[in-house]
This record gives C-alpha cells, structure tokens and sequence, in this order.
C-alpha cells in the first residue's frame, strides 16, 4: 500500500477554469474551507483560457425571452428548458458581478468581451479570478490529478496523486464540485489544450451518476491545418472567414453551393458549416483531409481595419497573397456532460457539477459565446450549493476499503514491464479511431465498428498501460479516460438514428422529432452500462420556432 496523505475541506473544487474558479469564489463567501485542484498550474491549460473571451448576454435589444429562444432553437430543443431559462434570467446580474473580482468586461456587438495576450483571449477572465479566489482564502493544488472520487450514500472525498512528484493524497470533503472541462481530446483534430481528456465525466460515470447527450459533439468549422503554420489547429477568427472565400478542390464556394450564410457561422450555424466541410471531404472534394480558404479581398480589407494579431502571425510563416489555407472543422465542445438539475445537484448527494463537464444546458449545439456564460452563472451556483450543503453535512468519515481498489489500480499502472505499452500511442489510436468512424458524419456500420476498434484497444492495450514516472501515470489515466469517453460517446451516437445538431447521420439524415426529441441517458450499474431515452424536461414556455 502506497503512502496515502489525509487532506480535508469543506468543498472540493475539481477544474481551474472559469466554472471551477466562480464555484470556489462563491462557496467562500459562506466562509467554508475551499480547495481547488487542477492537473496544470491553477489557471493555465484550459478552455476558458484558450477561448475567444466572449461571453452573450441577454442585452442590446436581445431580451432575456429572447436569449431562451435562442439558446434552444440553436440547441435544436434537446436543451433542458429549466437550465436554459435559469442561464437567461442570471446571466446579465452574474456577469456583471465580475467586475468586482478584477474582471475587466468590454461590450462590443452586444456581448462582453475579455482580452489577453496572443491566443488566450480567457486570460482577462480567468487570471483575475485565480487572483480574488486567492485573495479570499480558496486553498489551490496545482499539478493534481484527482483519480476517483470517494462515496457510499454521498460523496466522503476524492484520491488523487500530484503529477511531479507522486505523492497520493486523500481528500476527504463533505461537498465536491466538478468543473473539469470536456473530452475533446478523443479527436484527431481540436483545439482543445492537452489536458481535456473528460476526467469529470469518468469520475462520475464510475459512481453511477448519469450522463446526457453524450452524442453531441460541437466542432468549430474552420480551423487552421495547415502544416507547418503557427497557431495550428486553431480556430480562425470570424473576421478572416467573412472576408475570405472557403472552397474545395475544385473552387466552388462551399457556402454558396450549401446555402451557408458567413454572418450566422460564429454565434449559430456552427453545426451546418462544419457538416457541409466534413461532406465535401467526405465526397473526395477536399486536399487532404481539408477544404480551402482564399483571402483574395484581405488586403484591401486591412486597409480599413487594423491588422489582427492572427494575420500578421500566419504571413511571417505563409505566403497568404499567393497561396489559399488548408483548414478543417475541429473538435471544439461537448454538449452533453453529467446530468444536474436546477442547483447543479446530481443524484449522488455532495456531488456538483458545472461547465462543460455538466450536460442539459447546451442541447444539440450551441450559440457562440455562451458556453463562458454558462460557465459563471452555473459555476456560482454549484458553488452556492455545494458550500450550503456542506454547512449542514457531518465530517466526512472514510474507511480504508473505500480507497484500497483505487491505490491497487494505481500500483498496477506504476509496475514496470517489458510488454507495457506508451499511454501516448494509446491516446493517439483513440482519437485516429474516433475521426475515423464517430466524428462530423456517422453511419450504422462505422459507429459498430468504432465500438469494435475501441473495445480491441482496450482489451489489446489498456490493460498493459505502463508509466514509471508521475506524469506517464497522469498520461496513463488519461488514455483510460479517453477510452471511457469515446466508448460512451459512440454508443449514444449509434442510438440515436436520426441528425439533429452536432449529430449527423448520414443513414439518417433528417430531424426525427416525433421519435427522437428525447434525452440519451447513460448510467453505470454494477459494472454495466444502461442506455435509456428521457423526455427533454421544459418549462411550458415556447421556445419558438
């Protein structure tokens, strides 16, 4: 048995992002004792940091009905309505509040924006949270990976290693809330930092705490892939795509031919555009995995405008005047995540979640901006919550069977071997299958043989996963996690036979709502996984058509 350190909290904040950090920032305002943990430096290599630090509100002639309505009919009503309706009458009074914690919040467009150097346009959001979250007290683990959270009738802590030096340490907690980002790391191609690799959802999973929609996977349509470029597989800025021209090989207009409108690709339309890319690929009409974009009028363009950040970067290492761009869609966000209700509660008492690693707000796909939106008002609430449940919750008391099967797998993995394979090939055959046969489109037989390449892996070599350092265990883990993920991401997948958002089945191409306007819900029981369809919950209110 390895050496086990005892730590204790009131709330245990698991994720470093915006929804992690507002959580801890508003649990310690109940004067409870807060850690936060994160696999990075606190603060550092997550979504919320890499974002384009814009965040919608409802405001500038968009009422809060109006937010509602387009939060769902972006999400193509797969949405819980009760989520969406708290996010659009919060939303205003929540980001506001930011400013008291450092935050600097521009408006332009009719949304709030932050800045920061470079790509981490989240850095003017997330750097002045870490700095209050601080400032108040909130303790923070940087390097730390949580393994598995600890429970019986409600969650007692969490074991978890720090990924320089190897220490194991026990966190016992009477509250815990997850805010640990998505799983966008299972593709070949994202732009999602290295360490997203849907931790939370597999903590979850593996205490039987349901999951939802886990199909809908939303990819940023244009992405840069062109080899050799700074700022590779990065989302080009909508400035760029409006004023250039995307096409396939053989220089049709991939909007006109697909009736696409430019205006609609950042905040909506998300979904169509990255379909319509994936479909010329698919038809041989792409260069290498890839479609086109030509910037013809650029030029004159920036005559009027000032230079991006992203254009003066890309001409050091490109010939943009004489050559197009290769670009490609890339995974981007999950929708789905575990399923919480109003107070970001699940059905393991003590257990909280919020942001991406929280499934019902987003729906099927989801309005550009609105996913750090989401990330503060429900981030506040699960801190809210968590803090008023831990008030009233006794001393988390853990016995030593509840974390002996955790050390063991630990110490399985730590054992050196001839025979043991690389967590990173591992990593990368996952995200190669998963592009393969569960990306942007699907079929019946490429879903089936997804689940048949996932399972060979996991049989073949998840079970010889070999790390003998921190890191190559916290790589292991991950690779473990990913398989997870990617087996319950294609399995809803292969469910849900109709297209609807970030779903698209080739097989079956249209929108099915007299069948399919359901919630899949997945739920580990007695090492079993149990799929069921739920009816999407609402509140009476229309949401439009």
């Amino acid at each position: 048995m390895l050496f086990l350190k005892d730590v204790k909290a009131d709330v245990l904040v698991v994720g470093s992002g915006a929804a992690g950090l507002r959580a801890a920032i508003e649990a310690r305002k109940f004067g409870v004792d807060i850690i936060l943990v994160s696999k990075t430096p606190v603060g550092w290599a997550n979504n919320s940091l890499y974002s384009s630090g814009v965040l919608t509100v409802p405001q500038a002639g968009l009422t809060t009905q109006q937010y509602f309505e387009l939060i769902l009919r972006t999400g193509k009503r797969m949405n819980n309505q009760k989520l969406v309706k708290i996010l659009a009458e919060e939303a205003a009074t929540q980001l506001l509040e930011l400013r008291e914690y450092g935050v600097e919040l521009n408006v332009r467009g009719g949304r709030y924006h932050t800045t920061g150097p470079n790509i981490m346009q989240g850095a003017g959001l997330v750097q002045p949270l870490v700095k209050f979250a601080k400032a108040i007290g909130v303790k923070m683990l940087d390097n730390f990976m949580v393994f598995d959270l600890v429970a019986d009738e409600a969650v007692r802590g969490a074991v978890g290693f720090n990924v320089k030096s190897g220490k194991n340490i026990l966190l016992k907690a009477k509250a815990i809330v997850l805010a640990s980002g998505g799983a966008c790391q299972i593709y070949r191609r994202t732009d999602n930092p290295a360490r997203t690799t849907g931790d939370g959802y597999v903590l979850a999973h593996k205490l039987g705490v349901p999951l939802i929609d886990m199909e809908f996977i939303q990819f940023f349509p244009i992405g840069l892939v062109e080899p050799g470029c700074p700022m590779f597989m990065f989302p080009v800025p909508p400035f760029i795509i409006e004023h250039g021209v995307l096409q396939n090989r053989l220089h049709e207009d991939i909007a006109k031919k697909h009736g696409l409108n430019p205006e609609f690709i950042y905040l909506t339309d998300r979904d169509f555009w990255s379909i319509a890319i994936a479909k010329e690929i698919d038809q041989g009409l792409g260069e290498g995995e890839a479609v086109l974009l030509n910037l013809p009028d650029i030029w004159r363009v920036l005559g009027e405008h000032r230079i991006p950040q992203f254009l003066l970067r890309l001409a050091g290492s490109f010939p943009l005047r004489e050559k197009a761009l290769h670009v490609s869609p890339l995974a981007h966000t999950f929708m789905g995540g575990v399923r919480i209700g109003e107070n970001c509660q699940t059905n393991l008492p003590g257990l909280y979640v919020a942001g991406e690693s929280a499934g019902g707000v987003r729906g099927a796909n989801r309005v550009g901006g609105s996913t750090l939106t989401e990330c503060i008002v429900f981030g506040a609430r699960a801190g809210f919550n968590a803090a008023k449940y831990a008030k009233n919750a006794t001393e988390p008391s853990l016995e030593k069977p509840l974390v002996k099967e955790e050390l063991r797998i630990l110490d399985r993995v730590r054992r050196s071997t001839h025979l043991g394979v690389e967590p990173s090939l591992v990593k990368q055959r996952i995200k190669e299958v998963m592009w393969k046969y569960c990306g942007i489109i699907r079929t019946e037989r490429g879903l089936e043989a997804c689940v048949r390449a996932l399972q060979d892996l996991e049989a073949e070599e998840v079970e010889r996963l070999h790390a003998e350092t921190p890191r190559e265990l916290m790589e292991a883990l991950e690779a473990i996690n990913m398989l997870t993920v990617a087996k319950l991401v294609a399995t809803s997948a292969k469910m849900r036979k109709e297209s609807r958002g970030t779903h698209y089945r080739s097989d079956y191409p249209q929108q099915n709502d007299r069948e399919w306007l359901k919630n899949i819900i997945i739920t580990r029981r007695n090492d079993e996984v149990g799929i069921e369809l739920s009816p999407v919950p609402t509140t009476g209110i229309s949401a439009g058509e």
